[in-house]
């Protein structure tokens, strides 16, 4: 119990930290190119805690299902291997989504896929690690 917790907040430390880079910093001028489609700065302010809310949520998911699946194998692999599951279910699936849905460009997509899959792959990564149990012998 005491490793789920631990890898639940640093896999909240993770993505919180990683979506603040890339959605403030990384894809800033991509913002402010279509700003006309995403709320004020002030309403997104407001509405921070859902966004707090459901980091909450994913993190919680992930490293329970992590944790579910979990096998007595070298945690490196296992690690990729869930951020790449998690890139495809969630990153993937939602940025093509969001461009079906939403008048953006096609390259902002891409840049939600790149980036957020990176960030996919440390979090897998990071879970893995704190989730690590002995490889299986031989």
């Amino acid at each position: 119990m005491k490793k789920t917790i631990t890898a639940m907040a640093a896999g909240f430390a993770v993505q919180l930290g990683g979506l603040v880079f890339i959605h403030s910093f990384l894809l800033k001028p991509d913002y402010l190119a279509t700003a006309s489609l995403w709320r004020a700065q002030e309403a997104q302010i407001e509405r921070v805690w859902a966004m707090l809310l459901a980091i909450l949520i994913y993190v919680i998911g992930a490293v329970l299902i992590y944790k579910r699946g979990l096998e007595r194998k070298p945690w490196i692999g296992q690690g990729l291997r869930f951020g790449i599951l998690l890139a495809l279910v969630v990153v993937v699936n939602s940025s093509l989504s969001a461009w079906v849905i939403l008048p953006i460009p096609l390259m902002l997509a891409v840049k939600w896929i790149v980036s957020e899959s990176v960030l996919s792959l440390v979090f897998g990564l990071v879970v893995a690690a704190i989730c690590q149990t002995k490889p299986a012998p031989g």
